[in-house]
């Protein structure tokens, strides 16, 4: 196994961890190639996925746990029934793919509990220094030193708690009794069981800040065998056994994230699409009449279940309660990279955002009543649902993207970044008139994301008026 690339390196540590029984679950739920699906015939609608040649088939969980411990500030939200490995897997992941001991990455865990205070999960004062030498230190967790930081049972942590972390979440950084500590660049991973009388609600804000989000299953009843085969592993010795990475798999980490951050676009694809995405969501034909502040995030005072339908009645915006946030945005690209890096591509293209785009997106909207009439197990399921809002977008994606509205958006921009068509210099005033022309045809296209094009060639136009 000799000059492997980092790719193929992180390809068969993946593997490993599951081959070592170390964590083992094949719930299948994310293939490289859209799989043939195949109808069990017994009258609900199931399908059996079947890879294709030349696919790779991945579990969510591990596969967001490896490229999280690949990026640098990489945050991940964890949910699913206790005792079926959200923990055990982000240690794993934690310590195979950024070198952390496995022992530092436990030591440094916190467990949500009721009695958590900022001490337990930030800093604490030296009383010893204050006593003796009257001298104020401040001494950062264990927990905020480590850069794997594992935040176990995390709705079990209360709110006001939650809302003094979210800096820390957001940033690496913290403050403490005035002091401002930074963490070292890493990865944080937020486990959750389901809600029970235990539990605090984690607020949109606190959810929005994790770039990505799984839900665990239990394992299938075929993986119960090698969990039952590895015995346990703390006692019998084979832990560290289990632990150690062959030479030949030794990891380059700058390189790997150096490789993630330079993947450049096959096209325009990915990046259209994550802002036809971001721009579907935030519409709200409630919120004013003045088009800047027509979105959600603008709507607090109108319930968006009950509003009045208006004109886009079968729009993606009216299965989500809430816009998306810009940190949502930024996340989409990195984990597309990332996505596409992993499989060994040379460039990133529309199809490995859209992979990965559900579980970026779910544990961030919540669907209007309207989406869960049409299907209650989205109330359960959120990823399926982030799935068929997904597909819902594509569409008017498709619609869009090949339009007469759509080519005279990209003319206009052309004209307003260069100033010509072909080689004439155009004056002000033509370029207004392109602009506006240009305005005028995109308003044919009776798609929300006609009122995002028109504003855009409108919001260049105004930026460079002003700077004559």
């Amino acid at each position: 196994m000799t000059n492997l690339t980092e790719q193929q390196k992180v390809q068969k540590l993946y593997d490993l961890i599951g081959d070592r029984g170390l964590y083992v679950n094949t719930g299948y739920d994310l293939f490289t190639k859209q799989p043939e699906e195949i109808p069990l015939g017994l009258g609900v609608g199931f399908k059996i996925p079947l890879m294709k040649e030349g696919s790779r088939a991945y579990s969510s969980p591990l596969l967001f746990a490896t490229l999280t411990s690949l990026l640098n500030h990489g945050t991940m939200f964890i949910t699913g029934s206790p005792g079926i490995g959200k923990t055990t897997g982000a240690e794993f992941a934690g310590h195979f793919f950024t070198g952390i001991p496995l022992d530092d990455i436990i030591q440094a865990e916190i467990i949500g509990n009721p009695q958590l205070k900022t001490e337990d999960v930030i800093a604490s004062l030296d009383t010893a220094k204050m006593v003796h030498d009257g001298e104020r230190v401040v001494l950062p967790t264990k927990f905020l030193q480590c850069p794997v930081k594992i935040w176990d049972e995390v709705n079990r942590t209360p709110a006001d708690l939650l809302s003094a972390t979210m800096k820390l979440v957001d940033t690496g950084k913290a403050v403490y009794q005035g002091t401002l500590l930074k963490s070292p660049p890493g990865v944080l991973f937020a486990t959750a069981n389901y809600a029970d009388e235990g539990t605090f609600q984690l607020t949109p804000p606190f959810l929005d800040r994790f770039d990505i989000g799984v839900m665990v299953t239990s394992p299938q009843p075929w993986d119960l065998k090698k969990i039952r085969e590895r015995g346990d592993e703390k006692l019998n010795g084979e832990l560290e056994k289990r632990l150690e990475v062959p030479e030949e798999l030794r990891l380059d980490y700058e390189k790997i994230r150096k490789g993630i951050k330079e993947m450049q676009e096959a096209d325009y694809g990915v990046s259209d699409f994550a802002d036809f995405l971001y721009s579907s969501l935030r519409f709200s034909e409630t919120a004013s009449d003045d088009l800047a502040r027509a979105t959600k995030g603008n709507a607090w005072q109108v319930d968006q279940d009950s509003a009045p339908a208006g004109h886009f009645t079968d729009s993606p915006f009216t299965y989500t309660v809430n816009e998306l946030s810009v940190r949502a945005a930024k996340a989409m690209t990195r984990y597309a990279r990332a996505y596409a890096w992993l499989n060994g591509k040379d460039s990133v293209d529309a199809g490995d955002l859209k992979a990965v785009l559900p579980y970026l997106i779910w544990h961030k909207v919540q669907p209007t009543a309207r989406a869960l009439a049409e299907n209650q197990r989205w109330a359960n399921d959120r990823i399926d649902f982030a799935e068929n809002l997904v597909r819902k977008v594509e569409v008017d994606y498709a619609d869009c993207a090949g339009s007469e509205a759509h080519k005279n958006y990209r003319a206009a921009l052309n004209v307003l970044e260069t100033g010509k068509i072909g080689d004439r210099e155009l004056t002000q005033e033509e370029i207004r008139k392109v602009c506006r022309n240009a305005i005028a045809k995109i308003g044919t296209l009776d798609k929300p994301y006609a009122i995002t094009m028109a504003n855009h060639v409108a919001t260049e136009y105004n930026t460079r008026a002003n700077r004559i």
